[in-house]
């Protein structure tokens, strides 16, 4: 969130950003299938670097979801 400053200095359009960014990782969810790669369990467990960060990074298979009409 850095680029978008602070202060009298913030991006004026930073809510806007925000909201398309909601509307974009939305549409990712809706549009595709996720599913786990084959083999890898799902590990929520954390480590502590500068921020927390995944112990194990997820990886997922994705496939455009079919619509049944």
């Amino acid at each position: 969130m850095m680029p978008f400053g602070a202060g009298r200095r913030i991006c004026p359009a930073y809510a806007l950003a925000m909201l398309h960014l909601e509307y974009f990782v939305a549409n990712l969810v809706w549009q595709f299938q996720w599913d786990p790669v084959e083999g890898d369990d799902v590990d929520l467990s954390e480590k502590v670097e500068f921020t927390s960060v995944m112990k194990n990074p997820l990886r997922a298979r994705i496939c455009p979801r079919v619509n049944s009409i």
